[in-house]
């Protein structure tokens, strides 16, 4: 995203470019008279996860209409008061969990940026997809010159913010069937819950028949090896270097290929190592589906950004850490779920990659319990209701005039 999104300001964005192997969606109904839809997408970079699923639905509402016009902003970091910013920027479960410092943001968020974000575009759907920004999204609807329509994402899979569960939005969007039953506990309006999934890049799939071995080629990578992706996300956070070291120090009869992230101090510490096992070691990378898809399991923190992906791609997980907060239900979901380990020690972490190294049951159950959960389509379901919101409130427009 560019300065001037960082800053707050609304900055239309552009959509990555579609798989080649991906089916086009099928197109809407025509778009009703008075010009393109408009979409304004809220997010907040409290975490890396939030941005990828504005990205995500970027993409995917450009896909289904190219003449939709989509526009993200991001009130809280870049324009909102001091006590916001710090409170966001903190990322802690002190901002998930006390009341006192929901309280702090509710109120002292409630000011001009979001307001000015939505005037200046003049969108046909809020879109909104950090817990922080719905009220103060329905306070600006309300106050707007007309009706329009306010939609919310959760981005965690089991437990979240009360903020995302907003009772006065037209449609409120649930990763996993947990995540709806809060929801539903919540009081929002069974008729206003959708499951749809947690939206990741359309890129993210299983593999076509060959391409595995196709990937692994063209990463340098032994084709008929057992490949294991250790991430930490765009930061490069957790304990990736001892993780690593557990898994390649000695010879083992797999390969290791390790993401750092913008974490260019530990890029360079690991390419310094000469690992007995094969190890591949990149920096930031923007091509993270497609490694996915090389690659025969993932290990990971407990984000739900990287389980959505891992689960898009068929892969099993082994989770090796959690934020306290609402990250710790998702070690529950994937161990329950039969799709993924917990890990917490490298000891452990050696003993599940052997057991699925072997590549058999253990690991093709795992693989098919993902596929059964996973939806990989999530965020063009998504930007197809954001597309219907937005036809609906156009043509109540129009007949009120």
């Amino acid at each position: 995203m560019d300065r001037a999104s960082r800053r707050g300001a609304a900055t239309e964005v552009s959509a990555q470019p579609p798989d080649a192997n991906q089916p086009k969606a099928p197109p809407l109904s025509p778009i009703p008279a008075g010009g393109s839809p408009r979409v304004l997408i809220l997010f907040g970079d409290t975490g890396g996860g939030h941005r990828a699923a504005a990205r995500a639905l970027t993409d995917a509402l450009k896909l289904l209409d190219p003449t939709c016009v989509v526009t993200v902003a991001d009130p809280l970091i870049g324009q909102g008061p001091a006590v916001v910013k710090r409170l966001a920027s903190l990322y802690s479960p002190m901002i998930r969990r006390s009341r006192a410092a929901w309280g702090a943001v509710y109120h002292t968020s409630n000011t001009r940026p979001a307001f000015a974000a939505i005037r200046a575009v003049f969108p046909d759907v809020v879109l909104s997809v950090h817990p922080l920004l719905n009220h103060i999204s329905h306070q600006a609807i309300r106050k707007s010159d007309r009706p329009r329509a306010l939609m919310t994402v959760i981005t965690d899979l089991v437990d979240f913010h009360r903020g995302w569960t907003f009772s006065r939005a037209d449609l409120v969007i649930a990763p996993t069937e947990l995540a709806r039953k809060v929801a539903l506990r919540r009081r929002v309006p069974a008729d206003r819950i959708k499951l749809l999934g947690l939206p990741v890049d359309l890129r993210f799939r299983p593999p076509a028949p060959g391409e595995k071995q196709a990937l692994r080629r063209r990463f340098g990578l032994d084709e008929g090896r057992f490949t294991v992706l250790v991430i930490g996300g765009g930061a490069g956070v957790g304990h990736l270097d001892k993780q690593v070291r557990a898994l390649a120090t000695d010879p083992f009869q797999w390969q290791v290929v390790v993401v750092c992230g913008r974490n260019e101090k530990l890029r360079r510490r690991l390419s310094e190592n000469h690992f007995a096992t094969p190890t591949l070691v990149l920096g930031f990378v923007e091509y993270m589906p497609e490694l996915m898809r090389a690659c025969d399991m993932v290990v990971t923190k407990a984000g739900p950004g990287a389980i959505a992906e891992a689960l898009a791609t068929s892969l099993p997980i082994i989770i090796t850490g959690f934020l306290p907060g609402q990250e710790s239900p998702n070690v529950d979901f994937v161990v329950d779920s039969g799709f993924g380990e917990f890990a917490p020690r490298d000891s452990d972490l050696l003993d599940e990659v052997r057991v699925l190294a072997e590549g058999g049951p253990t690991w093709r159950e795992m693989s098919r319990k993902a596929q059964e959960l996973a939806h990989p389509y999530a965020s063009s379901d998504i930007a197809r209701e954001a597309l219907l919101l937005a036809a609906r409130y156009r043509a109540s427009a129009q007949t009120r005039r």
